[in-house]
This record gives C-alpha cells, structure tokens and sequence, in this order.
C-alpha cells in the first residue's frame, strides 16, 4: 500500500512536471517574439474625454495634455494613439493606390497618432520622415506606412510620394516608412498598417485614447504612471485616466493565458515533487527499520556498505522508476489538454518529458540514499541487542 501510494505521487509529480516544462518552454518562446516595438521604460495610461467635447477639439485637447506631462521628472518623450499595439485589431479603413487601378480596394490597420508617438514608443523610421507638426489641417494630409504595406503593395518600387485614398475625400501622400509592430496579436504576424496625425483627421478621433510616456535611462515607469495620473487630474479637468500600466506589462498581458497556467502548474509541480520526495525517503525509512535485523547479519557477515546502499537505493529507486514510467504516459495522454496554450513547442516534446523524467529520477534517488547510507552504517551488535 505504501509503496503504491508512492508510485501514485512521482507519477503525478512527473505529470505536472512535464505540463510545467511545455508552457516554461512556451512562454520562453513567447517572450522571444519581436513585437517591433521597445518596451522598455514605456508607461501606459488609457484615457477619455468627456463626451461633450467637440471631436475637431479632442487633438488640441491631447495636444496640451501631452505638452504638459512632457514637463514631468523623467520622461523622455510622450505621444498618443488611438489603438495601443498587443490589444487587438481596431480600426480597419479603406485603401486605394493613385495609379494602381489593377489592385482591388481592401483595408488596413489605421492609427491615429500624434508626433511623439513613434519615438514614445520606440518604431524605427525605416525611409522618408515622420509626421510632424508642420502636418496640419490645413496642408496635404500625410501618411505613414509599415513595412509590410509597403512590401505587399509596391513590391519593387520606392512607396514615398504614392499617394493613398483612404476615402477622407481628398488622398494622403506617403512620407515614410516604418517598421512592422505586431498591430493585433503577439503571434498574428507583421501585417500592413498606416499611421495618420489627429489634427489631420479630426472629425475620426475618439474619445478614448492611450497616452505612452518614455522614461529616461534609469527611471522606473511604474512610478510615472502615478505622477502622470495626478498631472492629468490637475491640468485636464475634461480627460479621466481609465488605467494606467507598463508596456511591459502591456507585452506580458499579450502571451496569454499560458503564463497564468504556467505559474500555477510550477506551483503544483514543486508540492508534488516535495510530496514524492518524502514519500519515497518515508517508505525506504520504513524498509530499513523493517529490515534493520537482516541487514545487521548480512554485514556482520561481510556485506560492504555500497552493497547495502545499492540494495536501498535499488528498492527506493524501482519505486521511482515504476511511477516515472506511469507519469509518463499519463503526460503523453493529457498533453493534447495543453495544446491551445502552447507556442512554438510540440505537446509530446520530448525534451520536455525526458527532463521530467529524468529530474524525478534524480529526486527520487536522493531521497531514497538518505536512508541508504543509514543502513550501511548499521552496527550489528547494536542491532542484535536490540532484537
């Protein structure tokens, strides 16, 4: 009975082990993806006016706010966005090429940005410029396109002075290109996407917006979000801060649910594991004990003590072995449980499961050597006065 409770323990350790070894994995891989932007030192905080602002004055409304909190201790550079990246896909509008009457109208990713957003948030200018605020309401609009607009749609060809029909009424002039930022999804790919000033597009901006402050090398922006929130309460009495975050944490929010199930998984593994470790230096205690007299004759006989801590061990150990091998096939069984929240790593990964295996292997082992090297120091005349 207590042998079999412990095989029961290492297989489930040896379970759980696994599971926790596909999502480190996963995340691992997950963490790994380049989502185009530096997310480093980037404090997040989602906003919205009050309705009754008119929507030709939520830019200028923005536009103050953002020179305001540019004046804070530590911040580097503050920008806006009507769609933050790693939160979805948000506005899709209309995209037509001046001199490509052969591509058929389609959409892209659009968003709606001020100046300082792309070096807020860290997208690299790839060719051409950024938007500036010689862009007006006033002059010609200006667009600027990812790198995966530009290779879909002008494969061979320099995109800067193409101009776009975005179905505003008038056209928009590409001025530059940047790099691709995961718009949507972490694992949804580059996909292609436009950037356009609000003081160009104002009747489209919304209420909501998200202002992205960079910190300077060496300030935390946690601390940030909070001296932001307080600036905001104080010199804008027509915006709210809905919440305020990292983009690290923004990026953390963006793998999933695999790093939740992944922390609580490490937590049952490393209770299973304790629990099969003292299960199996419980029972091979008990067999010593149970066994104390006949390994007393068999090393006042001439037993060598390694005989004796092999014939332990080999007990402790065919114990381990049996529930390694149970535990095993339990994982190959429930890993297809696992797949939907797994990245870049099969669900039978075998490195994952001999690493299981083997880890539960060498547990197993040690704790049941603790009893072992008792044993082999069994003094025989010790153990027959006692019998």
């Amino acid at each position: 009975t207590e042998g079999a409770l412990v095989v029961g323990q290492v297989a489930l350790a040896v379970l759980l082990t696994a599971g926790a070894a596909l999502l480190v994995r996963s995340v691992a891989n997950l963490r790994a993806i380049d989502s185009g932007v530096d997310t480093g030192r980037v404090a997040v905080l989602d906003v919205v006016m009050e309705g009754n602002v008119a929507s030709e004055a939520r830019p200028r409304v923005m536009a103050d706010l953002e020179a305001s909190l540019a004046t804070l201790p530590g911040v580097r550079s503050v920008g806006t966005t009507q769609k933050l990246p790693l939160r979805g896909p948000g506005e899709d509008w209309g995209l037509e090429i001046e001199g490509k009457p052969e591509l058929p109208s389609t959409t892209t990713y659009v968003r709606l940005v001020s100046t300082g957003y792309f070096e807020a948030i860290g997208i690299q200018l790839i060719d051409g410029r950024l938007l500036k605020e010689t862009d007006r309401a006033d002059t010609e609009r200006a667009v600027v396109i990812n790198r995966a607009l530009a290779k879909k749609y002008f494969p061979g060809e320099n995109p800067l002075g193409h101009r776009i029909d975005t179905g505003l009424g008038g056209l928009e002039r590409i001025v530059g290109v940047v790099e691709d930022v995961a718009e949507a999804g972490l694992t949804d790919g580059f996909v292609p996407a436009r950037y356009m000033l609000h003081a160009q597009v104002s009747g489209m901006t919304m209420t909501r917006q998200t202002l992205v402050l960079r910190a300077q090398p060496g300030q935390d922006p946690a601390a940030l979000v909070e001296a932001a929130r307080k600036r905001i309460v104080a010199s804008a009495p027509a915006v709210a801060v809905q919440r305020g975050t990292t983009l690290d944490a923004v990026f953390s929010q963006a793998i999933g649910p695999a790093r939740q199930v992944m922390s609580v998984l490490t937590f049952l593994t490393a209770l299973a594991v304790v629990l099969g470790a003292v299960g199996v230096y419980g029972v091979t205690s008990h067999f010593v004990r149970r066994r104390q007299r006949d390994l007393g004759i068999c090393i006042a006989l001439g037993l060598r003590p390694s005989r004796v801590v092999a014939q332990v061990v080999g007990r402790g150990g065919a114990l381990v072995l049996i529930g390694s091998a149970m535990g095993t096939v339990a994982a190959v069984a429930m890993a297809r449980l696992l797949s939907s929240f797994l990245y870049g790593v099969s669900a039978v990964d075998p490195l994952s499961l001999v690493g299981s295996t083997l880890g539960l292997l060498v547990v197993g082992v040690a704790a049941a050597l603790l009893p072992a090297l008792r044993a082999s120091r069994l003094d025989p005349a010790a153990v027959f006065r006692e019998s």
